[in-house]
């Protein structure tokens, strides 16, 4: 219509009313006010009686708001009813997530889809162990794995049929979608919706703070367990590039300063002849911390030395092994869970004579052996008590089930430590399965040379124990002021 005004083919407009010209105040405002008149456009508008011929139009501009504000109550109508399906943990999603399928006789609800559900529990598996999203998805082209719009496609719930005219694309992997459902709460059973909204008038989507999505747990079923997801997203977010030689790290995302928490990054010392791990603190900023530096081939023998030895520790005596775990995570447990469980039955007790007092209290009351006045004092002091050992009984519950929950991950350590009893060899898979953290100190002169000190966290174990070596002291053949003199070059 427009393009026909230019051309100058229409001379006269006319609708039902305001509304179906536009319910935008300011659009509407400007055609009717600015842009016909200036066009000799003559503008009627039937139900409304407005006519831009006559002079008299001035009700146009409070019809238009009050369209609007029409238009912006069924946007809040509306918003307010997607908010509360979301609240009830239908799921409102266009398209499936990859590894599940909408129920036939539900569209609002989650089941697993065999066909795919593989390929989801694959990407976690491969992120546990310590792979990129790059590389899984370089991995899945070259296993030929289906990408999830192929999926769409192919099942006729989206349409892509120019990109999967070359059948190539059909093993065509992002690493964007791969690191979107290694962080999609979905797989965790969770529905999480409302992430988006339009902006009103504007038609465009932004995107809603975390704290203000949606979130209902348990609404369908899980495809990996909560240690599953947690330990592959950790990983993620630790993740370094490999260097320019393509040599990848065994210890990516695992090695952390031990002086100021940050992570060591690999490098090279002496041309290329040998790998180091300096403290990235350190590389930019050397009066911030100190090297902590330390041999790609150091690092290996006390990590593999000390995984040796605690699992053999564990295939050999379990029982003592479960003992260390706990000893070494806390010294006191013992003593503050017995600590903690005398504290609770007192606790316990008085509550049980505060109570008992109240009773008689309300008694004396009925009977007239005690003032209305020291009843009510007598009252708020019991109450001030009993939500006082409340508190320390709700604290002390929550000790002992630290307590508990200690033990129990020790024993799921040194299940899992046993299984690799003889051991001989450190890779990416089992070295991320077994520890989460790995901290290096800096060197120290002692009499028999410089030592070094490295403390492993494990997995379910926490941090058992400290391994302490000889560490190396090359000079670099290029430089003359020091046996510790490096030059290094940073490649990760």
């Amino acid at each position: 219509m427009l393009d026909d005004i230019e051309a100058g083919k229409i001379d006269v407009v006319i609708t039902k009313d305001l509304s179906r010209l536009g319910r935008d105040h300011l659009k509407v405002g400007h055609f009717t006010e600015i842009y016909f008149p200036m066009k000799n456009v003559r503008y009627i508008a039937v139900n409304d009686c407005v006519d831009t011929a006559n002079k008299n139009n001035d009700i146009a501009a409070l019809k238009n708001v009050m369209n609007e504000f029409y238009s912006r109550d069924n946007s809040r109508k509306i918003r307010s009813s997607i908010r509360a399906r979301a609240k009830a943990g239908l799921y409102r999603s266009s398209f499936n997530p990859i590894g599940y399928r909408k129920a036939p006789d539900n569209h609002n609800k989650l089941i697993v889809d065999e066909e795919t559900a593989w390929i989801v529990k694959r990407i976690f598996e491969y992120a546990n162990a310590g792979m990129g999203p790059n590389k899984i998805a370089t991995l899945f082209r070259q296993e030929q794995v289906p990408c999830p719009s192929w999926w769409l496609h192919q099942r006729g719930e989206k349409q892509y049929q120019k990109r999967f005219e070359n059948p190539a694309n059909k093993y065509e992997w992002s690493h964007t979608v791969i690191r979107g459902i290694i962080g999609n709460p979905v797989y965790l059973g969770h529905t999480v919706m409302c992430k988006t909204e339009v902006v009103f008038k504007v038609g465009k989507y932004k995107k809603v703070p975390e704290t203000e999505q949606i979130r209902v747990d348990n609404t369908h079923e899980p495809l990996v367990s909560q240690e599953v997801f947690d330990g592959a997203n950790a990983k993620i977010l630790s993740r370094r590039r490999d260097t320019t030689d393509n040599f990848v790290s065994i210890f990516s995302g695992l090695v952390k300063c031990g002086t100021c928490g940050k992570a060591l990054g690999l490098r090279y010392w002496t041309g290329k002849r040998h790998r180091v791990y300096v403290c990235t603190t350190y590389a930019h900023n050397t009066k911030a911390c100190t090297d902590h530096r330390i041999f790609y081939d150091d690092l290996y023998d006390a990590v593999l030395a000390d995984i040796q030895y605690h699992a053999q520790l564990a295939y050999e005596d379990r029982d003592k092994a479960v003992a260390l775990a706990i000893r070494m995570n806390d010294k006191a447990e013992g003593s503050r869970a017995k600590s903690s469980e005398g504290k609770l039955k007192q606790a316990r007790k008085r509550y049980d004579e505060v109570t008992r007092m109240f009773d008689r209290l309300y008694e004396d009351s009925l009977s007239g052996r005690i003032s209305n006045d020291n009843f009510t004092r007598l009252v708020d002091k019991y109450q001030a008590e009993q939500a006082q050992l409340l508190e320390q009984i709700d604290a002390l519950e929550r000790a002992m089930q630290e307590v508990r929950d200690t033990r129990q991950n020790a024993v799921q350590w040194a299940d899992l430590m046993a299984e690799y009893a003889g051991i001989q060899e450190l890779t990416a898979e089992n070295l991320n399965l077994l520890v989460e953290r790995i901290e290096v100190f800096d060197r120290a002169a002692t009499d028999d040379g410089v030592e070094q000190t490295i403390r492993i966290c494990y997995r379910f174990g926490g941090y058992i124990g400290e391994r302490c070596f000889r560490a190396r002291v090359l000079k670099h053949p290029s430089r003359k002021r020091g046996a510790d003199d490096e030059k290094a070059l940073l490649v990760s």
